[in-house]
């Protein structure tokens, strides 16, 4: 179980890295032309989501047992789901990939808290 509680927290982390990176440099990971207000604006909304997102992901089943951290893992495997339907959408396999991934780690975390 401590393994699945680490990958679980490696994934939210990396989750976190890139929100940060896509919020200083949107071109790095959403490619050429994506420079502008409207984008810095929406890669700094996303920042904002991710981040703490990432962060309670990581940390909350290491702190906590019950409905509140499984609550907030689902929270976050429901964003990582979104992200990974955005990424299908752009046939962008990284991105959603990535986000499956996530999102199917943060729910099975969940439900063995629970």
């Amino acid at each position: 179980m401590i393994v699945l509680f680490a990958l679980n927290a490696i994934l939210a982390a990396s989750g976190v890295v890139f929100a940060v990176l896509a919020a200083l440099r949107p071109s790095a990971l959403a490619g050429d032309g994506a420079e502008g207000v409207g984008v810095h604006f929406y890669a700094r909304m996303y920042a904002a989501k991710a981040v703490p997102f990432g962060v309670l992901a990581a940390v909350v089943p290491f702190l906590a047992t019950g409905a509140v951290p499984g609550v907030c893992l689902l929270c976050a495997a429901v964003s990582q789901a979104v992200d990974a339907a955005i990424g299908f959408g752009r046939r962008d396999m990284r991105q959603a990939g990535g986000s499956v991934v996530a999102a199917v780690a943060h729910a099975v975390v969940a439900a063995l808290i629970w």
